[in-house]
């Protein structure tokens, strides 16, 4: 990319310009490049459905009962996936437009535009939270059933229970960080479009959406292996309690 430096009359535009179009292009970011879309598995993995129970109701039924249902409603989540990728997508397109821009003044609408829809992510990320906040809730709804229990089964059904905490708290961790990551994210689109900035402020904003990019990846994967945890847990009880499952993982 050619870069030529223009001077404004009055000479308030200097090679200031030319140097931070370079950096620009020089450390470009593949904006969304973590494939957050992988949150999708936060639905829970595992889909299981009771084929055939003892005759009545049993404790360890009504456990299954409620945790599925937490599952079930956890899929709702899907529905944010979609256009949290797409908003991710423009977000890259628009970065990208803006790193073939010389001129400060015409990135501004770009920025402005980048802004909006990593405001709109902040949004459809907020909508998953009370998603997940209501399904983990459900989950909870069984610990009346868990108390009727046997001991020993209780002591299995306290191991998904543990699981499912610590998954809960992952998750929490995963939201905060990929909020803060959006924040990153504004700052650098805004920080694009300014006049006035220098090239190390950029330099250091461009480490920093990197840095955020990467505690979203460590969190994304805590998450991954808790749910995987969870999953496990969960069918070891199943098993422990007899109760004759059908198992299917979502791809």
């Amino acid at each position: 990319m050619n870069v030529r430096c223009c001077f404004h009359e009055g000479g308030n535009k200097t090679c200031k310009q030319e140097e931070i179009a370079i950096l620009l292009f020089r450390s470009k970011l593949n904006i969304g490049g973590l494939n957050l879309k992988s949150l999708h598995i936060l639905a829970g993995g595992l889909f299981v459905t009771l084929l055939a129970g003892c005759s009545g109701e049993n404790a360890a039924q009504n456990v299954f009962d409620e945790w599925e249902e937490a599952v079930a409603a956890e899929q709702d989540a899907e529905e944010v996936q979609q256009p949290l990728s797409e908003q991710e997508t423009q977000e890259t397109e628009l970065y990208n437009e803006m790193l073939e821009i010389s001129e400060v003044e015409d990135i501004a609408p770009l920025s402005e535009e980048a802004v909006s829809s990593a405001e709109e992510r902040r949004s459809l990320m907020d909508q998953e939270r009370e998603i997940i906040q209501s399904s983990y809730e459900q989950f909870q709804e069984a610990e009346d059933a868990v108390a009727e229990l046997d001991e020993e089964l209780q002591s299995s059904a306290e191991s998904v229970q543990n699981a499912m905490d610590e998954r809960f708290s992952a998750y929490e961790t995963l939201y905060e960080q990929y909020i803060a990551s959006i924040d990153e994210d504004q700052r650098l689109y805004q920080m694009v479009a300014d006049e006035e900035v220098e090239v190390e402020e950029l330099q250091a904003q461009h480490e920093a959406v990197n840095a955020s990019y990467d505690e979203v990846e460590n969190a994304n994967e805590t998450f991954n292996e808790a749910t995987e945890t969870f999953n496990q847990e969960k069918l070891s009880f199943y098993e422990e309690a007899e109760l004759n499952v059908a198992v299917s993982e979502e791809e």
